[in-house]
C-alpha cells in the first residue's frame, strides 16, 4: 500500500476491492464500551485493524494518526484501540500523554471512574473471553505483570520528557522501557510536531521545548519493533509540506469537521452580532439560555444550558463576573418588563432567535422568571475559570461534567484557557465581553477553535427517541434552539470578515441569525364556515409494532428483488452548459447475487456489524442467518440495464451491492419499532389540524437545487376556494393550484362545497399494515347532497417518483380496499387518493384522466 496517496485513501481504495476482506470490529470491543459506536468510529477501527493485520505492521504501521473532528469521539476510538492491542497483540503497557495537566484529570475520570457519565468502558467491568480484565494506573510498569491487567501511565508530554531525562527513584527510564512492548497514545498530538513544522526555520522558545518532546517520543517508539505510537488530533495542517511528508503514510483515518457537521453530529453555529454594552449583552444571553431551558422543559427534555462569558484579560473577566451577579440580584419586574417590551418592538417582524425568545417571555409570569434566573445563576452556580487553582483536581472535573444533573453550574467566566480537552456538550452560548476589534490571525483562529468545541452536539430524548444527530434542520421548530450554538459578538465588519475567514479555514459552517418569515393565514370568511367550525379531517388510526412484527425483510418494506439504475454517462462541453448524454442500446439482466458479494458488501458498511444489526433485526440469530435465509438476504436479486453483449464486472457488482445494502439499511432504520397504520379512519376536528402556518427561510443559505426547490408565496385572497390568504409553494405545487383553478367551474357545478387545503405538516396518514407514513401536500374537500369527499393530492417531482411510488400506491388503494372503515357519526364520508400530480406532460395527462374519472365523473 505504499505510494504518494495518503494512507487512509489507500485503505479506502483497498476496501472497494473484491479481493480485500474488510475486518469487522470484534464483539469484545463493542461489548466492553459504555456507548454504541457510531458508523464513522466503526470505520476508523476497521481501517486501524486492517493495518495491524498486515505482516508488515511492525515496520510500516507502528506509527498511525487518527485525524478526527473535535467532538467526534476520538477518545472512544482510543479506548477501543487499547482493547484491540491488548487482546490481539498482547500489549499491556500504555502511556497516554497530552500537553495539558487539566486533560490528564479529565482522561483519568473517563478511563477509570465507572461512575462518570463519560466513562468509556462498560460500567460492569471489562470482560474478554470470560476473563475479567483490570485497568490499573501506574507511574512505572511492573517487572512481572498480571496477564489480566492493562497498565496505564497518564502524563503530560512535558513531564514524560523530564522523567526520561532526569533519572530518579520510581520513575521510568529509557533503559527500563527497552525490554517492554509499549503503546504510546498521544492526544491533541499536534503539539509534538515542532521539529517537523520548523525544519528549515528558526525555532521560538516554545518550539524548542516541543522539538525535544518530539525527539523523546521518536526515541521511545524505536526501542522495540512491537511498539506503537497512535496519535489523535483534530488539528493538523497538511498544507505544511513537512507535516504532509511526515504523516502521508500515517493517517489511518480522516473524518474532518466539515464532514462531521454535514452529517449532523454537531450543533448548528449561528453568529449574533450587536452593538451593545456588556450589561445588555449579558442580560440577553442569560435570557436566551433560560429560554432554552424552558422550551426543553415544555417538551419533556432534560437540559441545563451553559453560557461561556469570554474575555481576553483576567481583570475584565472578573469585573464582568461581578457585574453579572449584581445585574441579576437587582433585576425587578419593572426592569424585566422594559427589557421584554423593547425586545418585542425591535424583533416584531423578524423570525430570529430573539423574536422567538421575546414572544415566549411575553406570556410568562415575570416574577417567576426573575426568581428562576436568580436561583439558577446565583454566584455559587458560576465558575470563575481564571485562577490557577481552577484547573486543578475537582474544578477540572466540574468543568468536564457540566451536563450532569447534579452539576449546578450555568455560567463560566474565562479567558482562553478552555480550548483543548474541554468536552462540554451543553454549552449553547459564547459571549464576548469587552473585546474590541482584535483581528490578529492567532486570536481569530483561537476563537474559531473555541466555537468548534462549543459546537459539540447535546444528545437528548425527544418523543421517545434518543439521537446524537440534529433532527430539526428541515422544518420550523422551537427545538432548533437546542441544536444551535450562538456566538454573541460585536457588529464590526472588519472583525466579522476576519472571523469568517478563520471559521472557513477550520471548516466550521456558520449562519447568521437572519430569516425571512413567510406566513399563510386562514381567511376570516373561511373561519366562519360550518366546515371549519364543525368539520372533520379523517386520518387512519395507528397501533404500536412489536418485535414479532419484524420476522422478514418484507416487514421493513424491503424488496430483495430490486431494480437499480446504472450510472448514466454525461459529457459537458467546456465553456458551455451543453450536456451530451451518451445513449447505448441496453439489455436488462437479472443478477442473482452470490453470497460472497453480500458478505463483501456487509463488510464495507459499518451498520451491518452484528452487534448493531441485532438491535434492529431481532429475528436473526447470526450473520449467517441474515445473509443466507430467504426471509432476509438469501434470495437477493438485482435487475439492472447494461450495454448489450457486456457482462457485469466485479467492481460494478460491488457498486450495485453497496447501493442495495444502503437501501436495506435505510429501510431497516426507518421502519423498526414504529407505529403501523390500520384501515380504520377516524375524524379529527378540522380546526385542530388546519390553522395558520409559516415557512422560515434563512436569508444566508437560500441555495436551492431541482431536488429541493425554493418556495415562494403566491397571493390567493381572490380565490374563494383556497382556504389560506396565500400559498407558500414550489413550482410543482403552484402548477397543481393552476390545474385545480382550470376545473373550478366544473367542480362548483357538481359540488355544493369546494375547498383546496394546503397540508403543512399536520395531516399524516400511515400505510395500512405498514410503518411508512407521509403528509400529502393538499386535501381537496368536496361535498354534495349526500356525501363528503376527502381527496388526497400529492404533487411530485419526477426525480422522486420512483422512491415514493409506495405513496401513490397507498393513495390509490383508498377507494379500492374493502377493509377501509370510516368512523363517521352522521355524514357519509368517502376517501379518494389520486395519482401523483406532475408538470411532465405524460404524467400530467395520467393525473388528468384519474381526476376526471374519480372527481368529475
Amino acid at each position: 500500500m505504499q505510494g504518494t496517496e495518503i494512507l487512509h485513501k489507500q485503505i479506502e481504495s483497498q476496501f472497494t476491492s473484491a479481493f480485500t476482506m474488510v475486518p469487522d470490529v470484534p464483539d469484545y470491543i463493542t461489548e466492553n464500551l459504555n456507548h454504541d459506536l457510531r458508523p464513522y468510529q466503526i470505520q476508523a477501527l476497521r481501517q486501524f485493524i486492517f493495518t495491524q493485520e498486515r505482516d508488515i505492521s511492525d515496520m510500516n504501521y507502528n506509527h498511525l494518526l487518527f485525524h478526527m473532528a473535535t467532538g467526534s469521539g476520538k477518545t472512544v476510538v482510543l479506548a477501543a484501540t487499547m482493547l484491540y492491542l491488548f487482546k490481539e497483540k498482547k500489549q499491556q503497557n500504555f502511556i497516554f500523554f497530552v500537553n495539558s495537566g487539566a486533560i490528564i484529570k479529565k482522561t483519568e475520570d473517563n478511563l477509570m471512574n465507572n461512575q462518570s457519565s463519560k466513562y468509556l468502558f462498560s460500567p460492569e467491568g471489562i470482560v474478554i473471553e470470560g476473563r475479567r480484565i483490570y485497568l490499573e494506573l501506574v507511574e512505572v510498569f511492573p517487572e512481572f505483570p498480571n496477564k489480566n491487567t492493562i497498565y496505564l501511565k497518564l502524563t503530560t508530554i512535558q513531564q514524560l520528557h523530564e522523567d526520561l531525562k532526569d533519572t530518579r527513584e520510581n520513575s521510568i527510564t529509557f533503559q527500563s522501557l527497552e525490554g517492554l512492548p509499549l503503546v504510546l497514545l498521544a492526544d491533541e498530538a499536534h503539539h509534538i510536531n515542532a521539529s517537523t513544522k520548523r525544519k528549515k526555520r528558526k525555532f521560538t522558545s516554545d518550539e524548542l521545548s516541543e522539538k525535544t518532546w518530539e525527539t523523546t517520543i521518536s526515541t521511545l517508539l524505536s526501542l522495540q519493533p512491537q511498539n506503537r505510537l497512535l496519535e489523535f488530533t483534530a488539528t493538523i495542517n497538511l498544507e505544511n509540506d513537512e507535516l504532509f511528508d511526515k504523516y502521508r503514510d500515517k493517517i489511518v483515518y480522516q473524518y474532518d469537521l466539515k464532514q462531521f457537521m454535514n452529517d449532523g453530529y454537531s450543533k448548528n453555529v449561528t453568529l449574533l452580532q450587536a452593538n451593545q454594552d456588556d450589561n445588555d449583552k449579558m442580560i440577553q444571553a442569560v435570557l436566551l439560555s433560560q429560554y432554552r431551558k424552558y422550551i426543553a422543559r415544555d417538551n419533556d427534555i432534560d437540559l441545563k444550558p451553559v453560557i461561556l462569558f469570554k474575555s481576553n484579560r483576567i481583570p475584565i473577566s472578573k469585573e464582568a463576573h461581578r457585574l453579572f451577579v449584581e445585574l441579576l440580584q437587582q433585576l425587578t419586574i419593572q426592569h424585566f418588563s422594559t427589557i421584554i417590551q423593547s425586545g418585542l418592538a425591535t424583533f416584531q417582524t423578524q423570525e430570529s432567535i430573539w423574536g422567538k425568545m421575546y414572544r415566549y417571555y411575553q406570556n410568562m409570569d415575570y416574577s417567576k422568571v426573575i426568581r428562576d434566573l436568580q436561583w439558577d445563576f446565583a454566584d455559587e452556580n458560576i465558575l470563575d475559570a481564571n485562577t490557577k487553582e481552577f484547573l486543578e483536581e475537582k474544578n477540572a472535573l466540574s468543568l468536564n461534567t457540566l451536563e450532569n444533573p447534579n452539576n449546578p453550574f450555568r455560567a463560566i467566566f474565562a479567558v482562553a484557557k478552555l480550548n483543548e480537552g474541554w468536552d462540554v456538550l451543553n454549552l449553547f452560548d459564547i459571549v464576548r465581553i469587552s473585546e474590541g476589534n482584535t483581528n490578529t490571525k492567532k486570536t481569530m483562529d483561537s476563537e474559531a477553535q473555541l466555537i468548534g468545541r462549543g459546537a459539540r452536539y447535546y444528545p437528548f430524548n425527544y418523543q421517545s427517541e434518543y439521537s446524537f444527530q440534529r433532527r430539526f434542520d428541515t422544518f420550523p421548530s422551537e427545538l432548533k434552539a437546542l441544536e444551535t450554538l450562538h456566538y454573541h459578538t460585536i457588529n464590526d465588519s472588519t472583525y466579522i470578515k476576519h472571523l469568517w475567514k478563520s471559521l472557513e479555514e477550520a471548516s466550521i459552517q456558520v449562519k447568521e441569525d437572519d430569516y425571512i418569515l413567510k406566513q399563510a393565514k386562514i381567511k376570516p370568511e373561511f373561519r366562519k364556515t360550518d366546515l371549519f367550525k364543525n368539520g372533520k379531517i379523517y386520518i387512519n388510526q395507528v397501533i404500536s409494532t412489536t418485535k414479532e412484527d419484524y420476522q422478514t425483510l418484507k416487514d421493513y418494506n424491503i424488496q430483495t428483488e430490486k431494480e437499480l439504475a446504472t450510472d448514466s454517462i454525461v459529457e459537458t462541453v467546456y465553456g458551455t452548459s451543453t450536456e451530451i448524454v451518451n445513449t447505448i442500446q441496453l439489455q436488462e439482466i437479472r443478477w442473482d447475487v452470490e453470497k460472497s458479494f453480500i458478505q463483501k458488501g456487509i463488510q464495507r458498511n459499518p451498520f451491518f456489524v452484528f452487534s448493531n444489526l441485532k438491535k434492529y433485526v431481532p429475528a436473526i440469530t447470526s450473520m449467517k442467518t441474515f445473509i443466507e435465509n430467504p426471509n432476509f438476504l438469501g434470495n437477493t436479486a438485482i435487475h439492472v440495464s447494461i450495454p448489450q453483449e457486456i457482462e457485469l464486472t466485479t467492481n460494478q457488482k460491488l457498486s450495485l451491492i453497496d447501493k442495495f445494502l444502503s437501501y436495506v439499511e435505510r429501510n431497516i432504520k426507518n421502519n423498526y419499532m414504529k407505529t403501523k397504520g390500520t384501515p380504520i379512519f377516524e375524524g379529527v376536528a378540522f380546526s385542530d389540524l388546519i390553522n395558520d402556518y409559516y415557512v422560515e427561510i434563512s436569508k444566508v443559505n437560500t441555495n436551492v437545487t431541482d431536488m429541493d426547490e425554493f418556495k415562494q408565496p403566491r397571493p390567493m385572497r381572490h380565490f374563494d376556494w383556497y382556504v389560506y390568504d396565500q400559498a407558500i409553494v414550489n413550482s410543482w405545487e403552484s402548477s397543481l393550484i393552476d390545474f385545480i383553478n382550470e376545473f373550478m367551474g366544473e367542480l362548483k357545478a357538481k359540488y355544493e362545497d369546494v375547498y383546496l387545503i394546503r397540508n403543512e405538516r399536520k395531516v399524516k396518514i400511515v400505510e395500512i399494515n405498514g410503518t411508512r407514513g407521509f403528509m400529502p401536500d393538499f386535501l381537496l374537500y368536496l361535498k354534495d347532497n349526500d356525501v363528503t369527499y376527502q381527496v388526497f393530492i400529492e404533487p411530485k417531482g419526477d426525480h422522486l417518483r420512483l422512491q415514493d411510488q409506495w405513496k401513490e400506491d397507498f393513495l390509490l388503494s383508498l377507494s379500492e380496499r374493502e377493509d377501509i372503515e370510516i368512523l363517521s357519526e352522521n355524514d357519509e364520508v368517502r376517501l379518494i387518493g389520486l395519482k401523483f400530480y406532475s408538470t411532465t406532460t405524460t404524467y400530467k395527462n395520467d393525473f388528468r384522466d384519474n381526476f376526471n374519472k374519480k372527481i368529475l365523473n
